[in-house]
């Protein structure tokens, strides 16, 4: 049977990944594979260690499994650090072009194909403006290490300097820095505060959305479940696209085709949540304007 195996940097207990890896399965299974009796789907969790991650990624070339299916940017370039021959299917990869996984998106030649997620940064600004319209000093929690951090962060930073706001950047790159970043977001007294959001920093987003609330600061992130727990916007491309292409990728591997000749796709639908409670506990009046785009409006 072909093995299929998952790689993440980030935990085993993350919610969110649990659930949309479950449409993964879901959409293999309509496409006629039955797990245990026509192939083999697992998971490795790197629990947010990049050591770990690389580790992971060499074990499975070791085992010569048929396809590694990369979920987020750092397991994809793990990955691709670790073989050039078994195929990789990228899941909500970042900027892959640049990160040296593929040659462009229509022929990324190699052994690397998927989903890749566009840079919203400036997309990001523009919300926080038409929301907060006198907003000068915006604040971005992050993680350095994840690689896909830095192109939204350089997005995002010259959208707002553009629009003449002051941006401070901090940054969290193990779970016991969260302390020092709180106090450092304190002290940039920020208007607006925007978590660049990826394995590690998820893992703690209840605790990060309560800093938020208690602060009285607008925050806003690139997923859903932001908004949902009580930040104010979330804006992301449709998650569950992703997941749904992936599978679609790895049938079509399975039957013969080459990565190579695979062209990777972005998102097409994107998803903007805005939680209307929160708008009015902090004394914002959500303009009808963004009120309309909204995917879904939490009261």
């Amino acid at each position: 049977m072909p093995r299929v195996i998952a790689l993440w940097f980030g935990s085993v207990s993350d919610p969110l990944a649990r659930k949309n890896f479950a449409l993964f399965r879901q959409r293999l299974r309509e496409l006629g594979y039955i797990e245990d009796k026509s192939i083999v789907i697992e998971e490795r969790f790197a629990e947010g260690s990049s050591q770990r991650l690389k580790e992971l990624a060499r074990e499975l070339v070791e085992a010569k499994v048929d396809v590694i299916v990369g979920a987020g940017l750092a397991a994809s370039i793990a990955a691709r650090q670790a073989t050039e021959t078994i195929p990789i299917v990228m899941l909500r990869a970042g900027n892959s072009i640049d990160a040296g996984l593929i040659s462009s998106l229509a022929k990324p030649g190699g052994n690397v194909t998927g989903t890749a997620n566009l840079s919203l940064g400036g997309k990001h600004v523009e919300l926080m403006r038409e929301v907060l319209p006198h907003l000068t000093r915006l604040a971005i929690l992050i993680n350095p290490t994840n690689p896909a951090a830095r192109p939204f962060v350089a997005g995002m930073t010259q959208a707002a300097r553009n629009a003449s706001i002051d941006v401070t950047i901090v940054e969290v790159s193990r779970p016991e820095e969260f302390a020092q970043a709180y106090a450092s977001l304190r002290n940039a007294r920020a208007d607006w505060l925007h978590v660049v959001d990826e394995p590690m920093i998820s893992s703690r987003r209840a605790e990060w959305v309560a800093f938020a609330s208690a602060a009285r600061l607008p925050l806003s992130s690139d997923v859903g479940e932001t908004a949902r727990l009580g930040g104010l916007i979330s804006y992301a491309p449709s998650s569950t696209e992703h997941y749904l292409l992936a599978a679609v990728y790895v049938d079509k591997i399975l039957q013969g085709a080459k990565p190579a000749d695979l062209p990777v796709q972005e998102p097409t639908r994107y998803e903007l949540i805005l939680n209307l409670k929160t708008a009015n506990t902090l004394g914002l009046t959500i303009p009808r304007s963004v009120l309309l785009r909204a995917q879904e409006v939490i009261q």
